[in-house]
C-alpha cells in the first residue's frame, strides 16, 4: 500500500495518466519513451481502478495499491478519472523517483523521453 501523497491522478489528457513519486514499482517499470509519437505498452502490468481503490498489478510480486476515496482526492475527480480509464482500457503509467516530483506543473516533454518510468497499464476487469 502506497501513501496518496505519492500518486497524482490526471484527467482530460489523451489517456488518464497515474502519475506515481517513490513508489516502491519505480524500479521495476521501464524507462518511459515515446517513440513515433505512441507509449509503449507495459507488458505484464495492468491497473484496476475504482472509486475506493486503485490496484497497479505487475509481474511476480511487483505492484501497489493505494486509496482513492478520502484524502487529499476529490471524489468527483476520481470517479471521472475512473471513466476514463474505463473508457480508454487503460492508463499511463509515469513513475517518478521522487514524490517531490508531484507538485507543480511537470515538464511532460521531459518526463516521456526518459526523464521517468512507465508505459501504458491495460484495464483490468
Amino acid at each position: 500500500m502506497i501513501s496518496p501523497e505519492q500518486v497524482r491522478l490526471v484527467s482530460g489528457a489523451s489517456a488518464p495518466i497515474l502519475l506515481l513519486g517513490g513508489a516502491p514499482v519505480h524500479g521495476g517499470l521501464p524507462v518511459l519513451r515515446v517513440t513515433d509519437g505512441s507509449v509503449p505498452a507495459l507488458d505484464g502490468w495492468s491497473v484496476f481502478a475504482r472509486l475506493t481503490m486503485c490496484v497497479l498489478d505487475g509481474p511476480g510480486d511487483e505492484g501497489c495499491v493505494f486509496p482513492t476515496l478520502g484524502g487529499s482526492f476529490d471524489t468527483d475527480g476520481v470517479a471521472r478519472w475512473c471513466e476514463e480509464v474505463e473508457q480508454a482500457g487503460g492508463a499511463l503509467v509515469v513513475s517518478l523517483p521522487d514524490p517531490a516530483g508531484l507538485t507543480g506543473p511537470l515538464d511532460w516533454p521531459a518526463l516521456l523521453d526518459g526523464g521517468s518510468h512507465g508505459g501504458f497499464a491495460p484495464a483490468m476487469g
